[in-house]
């Protein structure tokens, strides 16, 4: 089966993506998925969506893909056996201690390595799979041929983004940790996570610093434009006939930081993209209208974001 999992930034987007289409949906609890507070779930929250979703037969997985220090692991396990008691499809996991760690506590848990752990290749990705994971988030820098090369060695699921970078930035995703030295605040909770914002990889978000204009220079030559250090992601379409031949067996959408509506939108235009391609109809043009409309909504609300954060890291 073929699953196509939508984002869940609040409770209604995630119960909206759900009621649009998608099979799973995927959410954060607050200070454990490199996203805003704003953007994150209470775990009473995630408890009564895996309870609300049950009955549909869809699931919810969850993002808890910070890299904990010391003090915080047993925190980190204690939420992911929680989340497994519930009945969490899955858990979306970088740092590969914990994935081992993970696997040990709960094996019957689908493990997701997240895109945040910077996969580049066939020999990193088997490498997570000897961890114990057993999906894996494939770049979103990749396109088909990579994946035509690895599909059958891995041993694991592939999900893939429903974006592509259509030009290669100079910042991988998963592997910056630039913004932490613009503007870094701490504050640690009951539980004794260290909420670190401005690192998304400590459990904060990050400023988006890499979509500010920079003045770039290589071996002492300027380079004209103010190049971006971070392509632009672009949701996809044409791509996905050949991801489905390619055995690629989750489609993620990105956007928990998005509206409920563009949301729902985006969820509902994919579940009829996908259910027309997997009824083998691997002619996608039909759907090219409302993909560029749902385009354009998609890089407005990014934009706005984006320089919103700027501007306050800038400011402080």
């Amino acid at each position: 089966m073929v699953a196509l999992m939508g984002p869940g930034g609040t409770f209604d987007m995630a119960v909206a993506a759900l009621q649009r289409g998608c099979d799973s949906v995927f959410v954060g609890p607050k200070g454990w998925s490199r996203r805003p507070a704003s953007d994150e779930l209470e775990e009473e929250e995630i408890r009564d969506l895996i309870h609300w979703a049950r009955p549909l037969a869809k699931d919810v997985r969850v993002a808890i893909n910070v890299m904990p220090n010391p003090e915080e692991i047993p925190a980190f396990l204690l939420k992911v056996e929680r989340y497994a008691l519930w009945g969490a499809g899955g858990v979306m996991i970088c740092d590969p201690g914990c994935i081992k760690l993970v696997r040990e506590r709960c094996p019957d848990l689908d493990i997701h390595v997240s895109v945040t752990a910077g996969v580049f290749n066939a020999r990193d990705i088997r490498f997570y799979r000897e961890l114990g994971a057993n999906i894996v988030v494939i770049p979103y820098r990749w396109g088909t041929a990579e994946l035509e090369e690895i599909r059958d060695e891995t041993g694991v699921s592939l999900e893939a983004f429903m974006f592509q970078t259509v030009k290669r930035g100079r910042i991988c995703p998963g592997r910056c940790y630039s913004s932490s030295y613009f503007l870094i605040s701490h504050d640690r909770d009951a539980a004794g996570k260290d909420h670190h914002v401005g690192s998304a990889s400590r459990g904060g978000s990050c400023h988006r610093i890499c979509r500010a204009k920079w003045d770039l220079a290589i071996d002492a030559q300027d380079v004209s434009g103010h190049p971006d250090l971070k392509a632009s992601p672009e949701l996809l379409l044409w791509e996905m006939p050949d991801y489905v031949r390619l055995g690629v067996d989750r489609f993620k959408i990105p956007g928990r930081e998005r509206s409920v509506q563009l949301v729902a939108d985006i969820c509902g235009f994919y579940r009829r993209a996908l259910d027309h391609v997997l009824a083998g109809d691997n002619d996608v043009s039909g759907f090219a209208d409302e993909w560029n409309e749902i385009r354009v909504r998609w890089t407005r609300e990014r934009c706005r974001r984006d320089d919103a954060r700027i501007v306050h890291a800038q400011a402080s």
